[in-house]
């Protein structure tokens, strides 16, 4: 077996299983704890408002909320999304806030798949290395980014409420979205059309 169909073997019989069960733990626990979960949510999304509400930015009206998953931290276990306030030039805002909202509830399933698959990938025999594994791992972050997506959707229906919110000076068309740091993401409220989808959407 050259290393191309060691990987291949690899991936069919193991990594994919590996995922696969993980997967449905995180949804297990999802459905398990999901009035905690979305608690936590809503407390990391009032601590944003607050932050946006105070200071410096508070003469600011601010445009967009974003989570974003950053590929670098879930590499070193870290599994904090960064929570950005933004005024309407996004990125380009000089002087953001910044929080953070703990996915380890999701993402230490992610850590579990790269353990099992450091172990299961030794008797290959030096045709599987780690980086192997890491590649497989970091391509599989977007599964669970999913259930932090779904957390989201379901929580944001209830944070627009708060009053922390509603104290906010916001842009007419405010979008709260969810995605990759600097990168792809998805909006799941906006002032313009309330919340725009719900968790099956």
């Amino acid at each position: 077996m050259n290393r191309l169909e060691a990987l291949e073997h690899f991936h069919k019989t193991y990594a994919e299983d590996v995922l696969n069960q993980k997967l449905h733990q995180a949804a297990y626990l999802y459905e398990q704890r999901k009035d905690e979960l979305i608690f936590s949510f809503i407390q990391s999304f009032q601590s944003i408002c607050l932050q946006a509400h105070s200071g410096e930015v508070a003469k600011t009206r601010i445009g967009y909320i974003t989570y974003s998953m950053r590929r670098t931290y879930l590499m070193d276990r870290n599994y904090n999304y960064v929570v950005e306030a933004y005024d309407k030039n996004w990125f380009f805002d000089p002087q953001p806030c910044y929080g953070i909202y703990d996915a380890g509830w999701a993402f230490s399933f992610l850590a579990e798949v790269e353990d099992e698959l450091n172990q299961l990938r030794k008797p290959y025999m030096n045709k599987i290395f780690q980086p192997d594994v890491e590649r497989f791992v970091l391509q599989a972050t977007g599964e669970f980014h999913q259930y932090i997506l779904k957390l989201a959707k379901d929580a944001i229906q209830q944070a627009v409420h708060l009053p922390e919110f509603k104290a906010l000076k916001c842009e007419d068309d405010l979008e709260v979205r969810i995605g990759e740091y600097k990168g792809i993401s998805e909006v799941v409220y906006s002032t313009a059309y309330g919340v725009l989808h719900d968790s099956t959407g």
